[in-house]
């Protein structure tokens, strides 16, 4: 399709909300394309219901408010957000690659607007549904760039038929740099208010990171520590997060005298909550915690469920630990990993090693390479091909 050229230097990008785990990738984002003479916004509601409940909303110098719209059709969610006609006047839009989102479609219909996608690239979360895979191929035609979490993301969009010039693996990432700083800056009295607050003594320590939600599998979490408690009787679990289950957490946690409920922990809290922790205990989906575990070098147990997010593809066997998918495997997983200073030691080492991969800052040099891509100019600054792209797809982008 032929698109109108426009002369706009603003590039937006559209969420429903922004999570404060985004804030660093906006600004990160911001910044590479002020040096290539673009602006960034990006146009986002707030939560509401089940996603305000885990309370992580937040916004930026690039915040423009927008309205959003969600209802169910035919027991299914879709949301509409008015924007097609703002759409018009800015250089690009890039917007979510999800066949529910209705505005997407008059975006990719219109001629006068450059668009655009973001996404996993492939279905994770959830079981394949052919209408929505045909929907959201046609959607990838009707773009001038798509952008995916992860290379197999890009490969099954290759696969399927996007040209390869037209993905970007942008890597997807927390504020890693950050995280890190915030870890080896924490002192002595931080870390001790820390223990004192929550009660935690000299045993090891679990940590449960994430939405206190159904994916997340807490009713598998609370039995597999219930049978590493019995066997290891000073064992204690942190949970920190918050989410529509606070209610069942809260219960849970008040008939267990081992479990230490932490609430939200900001990046800066989570930093220095990892100087106290041996492993981080996620059954059920993995996402972004994945990044997060490796740039602290606290390794993940997880199990080997079968709807994790695109991140869980940057963990394997040696900064992560996999189980078969029920309690008793991971719960036996866990004793094992504790009884084994050795591999505990080898599992933080490799985690922390992997985690120098990741960035906002990489992320963000992926996402503007794609971008200046998708406008047919030429990038003023120069990045370093990614390392983790397969080579049919996006061989110009950081790593």
């Amino acid at each position: 399709m032929t698109r109108t050229r426009n002369t706009s230097n603003t590039i937006a990008f559209i969420q429903p909300f922004v999570p404060s785990y985004r804030v660093g990738l906006f600004d990160a984002i911001a910044a590479r394309l002020d040096r290539e003479g673009l602006k960034l916004e990006v146009w986002h509601a707030e939560p509401k219901g089940i996603v305000a409940a885990r309370r992580n909303s937040s916004s930026g110098p690039w915040s423009v408010p927008i309205v959003q719209h969600r209802v169910s059709v035919a027991r299914r969610n879709v949301t509409f957000r008015a924007i097609h006609r703002k759409a018009r006047h800015v250089r690009a839009v890039v917007t979510g690659l999800a066949s529910s989102s209705l505005e997407t479609y008059l975006l990719a219909a219109d001629p006068r607007v450059n668009m655009m996608l973001w996404g996993h690239g492939r279905n994770y979360t959830a079981g394949n549904n052919g209408v929505d895979a045909r929907l959201e191929s046609w959607l990838c035609s009707r773009a001038s760039q798509v952008f995916t979490y992860t290379a197999q993301g890009a490969a099954h969009l290759s696969e399927s038929g996007v040209p390869s010039g037209m993905i970007s693996t942008v890597v997807n990432t927390t504020d890693t740099a950050r995280l890190r700083r915030s870890k080896d800056g924490a002192d002595n009295t931080a870390l001790a208010a820390m223990r004192a607050r929550l009660g935690i003594g000299s045993g090891p320590v679990a940590l449960f990171v994430g939405a206190f939600d159904v994916p997340k599998r807490l009713p598998f979490l609370f039995e597999a520590c219930d049978i590493v408690r019995r066997s290891l009787p000073d064992f204690e679990l942190v949970l920190a997060g918050a989410g529509p289950l606070d209610a069942y957490v809260a219960e849970e946690t008040a008939r267990r005298d081992y479990v230490r409920l932490a609430g939200r922990l900001e990046l800066d809290e989570l930093a220095v909550a990892s100087n106290m922790v041996d492993t981080i205990l996620i059954p059920g989906r993995v996402g972004l915690v994945a990044v997060d575990s490796l740039a602290l070098g606290v390794p993940i147990i997880t199990t080997r469920f079968p709807f994790h997010a695109p991140e869980a593809d940057y963990l394997n066997d040696q900064n992560s630990v996999w189980t078969d998918d029920d309690i008793e495997s991971y719960a036996t997983s866990i004793l094992q990993v504790f009884s084994d200073p050795e591999r505990l030691a080898s599992l933080k080492a490799t985690a922390a090693h992997d985690g120098d991969e990741y960035s906002a800052e990489k992320s963000a040099d992926n996402f503007v390479d794609g971008i200046l891509r998708g406008l047919g100019i030429q990038p003023v600054v120069k990045t370093i091909a990614a390392k983790d792209a397969p080579r049919s797809v996006d061989r110009a982008l950081s790593d």
